[in-house]
């Protein structure tokens, strides 16, 4: 179980009502189900009500961007987060996806003003996967949960 910590820069009275939508793969199943986890943990710590936060499976990576993309257009959410995991393999597809992934999800963050948190691994080997989606304080979801919490915070800042 993760522990709260003292220095969130974030307040639970301001994350009570917030919606966050993952965007998350079925590939890498075993990962990803640890990513999520590590996150919602993360936003119910922070205060975020468990049932608002949606859940929405997509095959692979190259899946993500369009779902985010609609999940931003509904303006239902806050914020989202993507998982996903892509391993290199011997060609250059593992590039292609990866670049593309990232670039598709930036625009989509820009053009609707939502903060997208990407934790889309793109890893040389599946044991950098398992690091980064282990049962641990290191896991990325833990990290994806904080950055759309921390970055709705300085928007609000910003639109003060």
């Amino acid at each position: 179980m993760l522990q709260e910590q003292s220095n969130r820069p974030y307040e639970k009275k301001s994350t009570k009502n917030l919606r966050i939508a993952i965007v998350r793969t079925s590939y890498h199943s075993e990962l990803i189900d640890n990513l999520e986890y590590y996150a919602r943990e993360t936003l119910k710590i922070a205060g975020v009500n468990e049932k608002n936060v949606k859940t929405v499976t997509v095959p692979g990576s190259w899946e993500i961007p369009l779902l985010v993309q609609q999940a931003a257009a509904t303006k239902k959410f806050h914020a989202i987060i993507a998982f996903g995991v892509i391993v290199k393999g011997e060609t250059h597809h593992f590039d292609m996806i990866a670049n593309e992934v990232a670039s598709a999800l930036m625009q989509t963050s820009l053009s609707y003003t939502t903060p997208i948190a990407f934790e889309v691994l793109a890893v040389y080997d599946k044991r950098h996967a398992e690091v980064r989606a282990g049962k641990d304080a290191n896991n990325k979801g833990i990290e994806a949960a904080n950055a759309v919490l921390q970055t709705l915070q300085a928007l609000q800042q910003v639109t003060k």
